[in-house]
């Protein structure tokens, strides 16, 4: 009889990370990088073996009834809503879950109502709300007692780009505040873009950035482009400012060469063939995360796992 053996891995090493008031926070990684973890320890959901998590001074994990009463959470498609009663239900559920004062309470449910469009369907059992109303519900939920501390985990999976833009407007609106500590997790770099000033970026478990936006291209490297629309398909474009990076049909995208400005690059493309359009992209924080990656992969010491 063939016995299973374990294998025990590290989820998070070496983690120092402190947000303040008025922060907001992308904290980004590959699936299996350690984000979800971190939110779960922050959240207190999990006890680390090592190590000291805090939250407005409280551990999590110890005191998870007065951290809850500071936070509030979204997890993704998990909902914090009772499935077989109305959406508003389950708000004055919440009401008195924290103990809210029933104008403050309606005051700020009227607010989000605003943003988001919650009246069309709260009278309606959870369970026949669609994917896009469920969200608007459940991030309603997690604001309801105006949290100090906010943690969005994936907060627009899966939804269409209306809705997006609705819930992307409500966090413009927090971050706006200053009365917030916002992190967020996701994949879309969009999200990234638009809302977060500061980025954490989680390779196996480590930290391999923390800092601006700005910060992460010096980090990992400039990476803007052109991209440029010829009136024909060039024959073939060879420049001496920039690199050819994709070229489909008429349009090319290049990227400057080292020591090449933006200037140089724009009037060689323009001598080249006949343009119809030349459109400057700045550094996508997708392609600054494939060059980080690869270079924490080759930076980083090989971490094997113990067998018992």
């Amino acid at each position: 009889m063939r016995r299973r053996k374990a294998r025990r891995s590290v989820a998070l090493a070496d983690v120092d990370l402190r947000v303040g008031q008025g922060e907001f926070v992308g904290l980004l990684g590959q699936n299996g990088a350690g984000k979800s973890t971190l939110i779960k320890l922050m959240t207190g959901l999990l006890l680390p073996e090592t190590g000291t998590v805090r939250v407005k001074g409280l551990d999590p994990y110890a005191d998870r009834e007065r951290n809850a009463r500071t936070m509030g959470v979204t997890f993704g498609q998990r909902t914090q809503l009772w499935w077989d009663l109305p959406a508003r239900v389950s708000f004055d559920i919440l009401r008195d879950i924290h103990g809210l004062a029933e104008p403050a309470y309606r005051s700020t449910l009227a607010e989000l109502d605003g943003v988001l469009s919650l009246s069309p369907f709260w009278d309606t059992p959870v369970r026949f709300l669609s994917l896009g109303q469920r969200v608007r519900c459940d991030l309603a939920a997690a604001l309801l007692h105006r949290p100090q501390v906010i943690f969005l985990d994936e907060p627009t999976v899966g939804l269409d780009v209306l809705v997006k833009d609705q819930v992307r407007a409500l966090l413009a609106r927090l971050a706006t505040t200053g009365d917030h500590a916002i992190i967020l997790t996701t994949h879309d770099m969009g999200e990234v873009e638009a809302l977060c000033e500061r980025i954490v970026v989680i390779d196996r478990g480590r930290v391999v950035h923390d800092g601006s936006r700005e910060g992460l291209a010096a980090v990992s490297g400039d990476q803007h482009t052109f991209v440029v629309e010829f009136e024909t398909p060039p024959p073939s474009l060879r420049l001496l400012t920039a690199e050819v990076v994709s070229a489909d049909g008429p349009t090319v995208r290049v990227r400057p060469l080292p020591g090449s400005d933006r200037t140089e690059v724009t009037a060689e493309l323009l001598a080249a063939h006949p343009v119809r359009s030349l459109l400057y992209e700045g550094t996508r924080v997708e392609d600054m995360l494939r060059t980080l990656y690869g270079r924490s992969r080759e930076e980083a010491p090989k971490v094997t796992g113990r067998a018992g």
